[in-house]
């Protein structure tokens, strides 16, 4: 369990949790394979089709897949893809990280200190400050990454993992991720230049790989963090974590191999994603995880959508920290 995720007695049996723990590398394989094959199709009928709104139905359902990659690669960073630690780093590096211009090995180092930290200062992804935005400011800001407006400041953030120090130059990200994986990084890319280049492929792989990444999966990535942990800042257990049990469009959307079930992840971050679904199940059967858990039926829409559960903790801490007027309803 990670540490910082309080857990009342124990919840599972040492078996259970030794079979929901065990690596398929078939099945990380098959979910890896599924992504990429999605991706293809998409900017092959793009392609083949030619209209504008053939591009930005492939842009949409482009960057939901490349959030998939990026959801699969944090499992390697856990390194529950695969048993043998150097094929899963590896794996996940060509596969999963790196088109995304970011590094299993500097991810790994950036999302372990956030499960042992969970909503302290010594969290990299906490910031006291987003409970403070109206669903009206959440809006603006989705729609700003949706068109790219946002996209200095966000690549400002992952920089904390992402490889583009690397492009610049900066030799204290190389060495940490290592030299021969940096050089593998940098062999890579320069063969996908020589082959854009020699095919005329370049401006494909702009419009169907670039603009997705730096517009719809902008935005899909922050509503997935705001869905995480805001409005659950002032507890580091049990309820310091969201879990959205969302419908089949906005999982797709959103949520892809299960991460929704982010509760669970953080319990026992040693279950692959693929049997969050079941080790979720197992721990609401449990009467003080039920007590404790925040659970969201939906990211967008309804009274148990994440966007008014938000909403709800931002005017209960206004009505707290200003006990003299009543909570700014309207900007809820």
């Amino acid at each position: 369990m990670a540490s910082g995720a309080s857990v009342p007695g124990r919840l599972l049996r040492i078996d259970e949790l030794r079979e929901l723990s065990r690596r398929r590398p078939g099945r990380a394989a098959l979910a890896i394979a599924r992504q990429w094959a999605v991706i293809l199709a998409a900017a092959t009928g793009a392609v083949y089709w030619g209209h504008w709104y053939g591009y930005l139905l492939a842009i949409v359902v482009i960057a939901t897949r490349q959030h998939a990659l990026a959801v699969l690669m944090h499992d390697g960073a856990h390194r529950l893809l695969f048993a043998d630690r150097r094929v899963n780093d590896l794996v996940s590096d060509l596969l999963l990280a790196f088109p995304l211009f970011i590094s299993t090995t500097l991810y790994r180092r950036h999302h372990l200190e956030h499960h042992r930290y969970l909503n302290t200062a010594r969290d990299p992804d906490y910031d006291p400050t987003a409970i403070d935005n109206t669903t009206r400011d959440w809006v603006r800001l989705f729609a700003a990454d949706a068109v790219a407006l946002n996209i200095v400041k966000t690549v400002g953030t992952l920089d904390q993992f992402s490889l583009l120090p690397v492009l610049r130059g900066d030799r204290t990200v190389a060495r940490a991720m290592g030299r021969a994986r940096c050089a593998l990084f940098l062999g890579g890319l320069a063969a996908l230049a020589v082959v854009l280049v020699a095919t005329g492929w370049w401006l494909p792989y702009l419009l169907l790989w670039i603009v997705p990444m730096i517009t719809a999966l902008s935005m899909i990535l922050r509503l997935r963090d705001m869905a995480e942990h805001v409005g659950c800042e002032e507890d580091a257990g049990i309820g310091g974590t969201r879990s959205v049990l969302a419908g089949a469009v906005e999982r797709a959307l959103f949520s892809p191999c299960r991460i929704n079930y982010h509760l669970a992840h953080h319990l026992y971050p040693s279950v692959p994603c693929y049997n969050l679904a079941d080790l979720h199940r197992r721990l609401m059967q449990h009467q003080a995880v039920r007590d404790r858990a925040r659970i969201s039926r939906s990211y967008l829409f309804g009274p148990a959508s994440v966007l008014r559960h938000v909403a709800e903790a931002r005017a209960l801490k206004y009505a707290t920290t200003t006990p003299n007027r009543e909570p700014d309803g309207h900007h809820a």
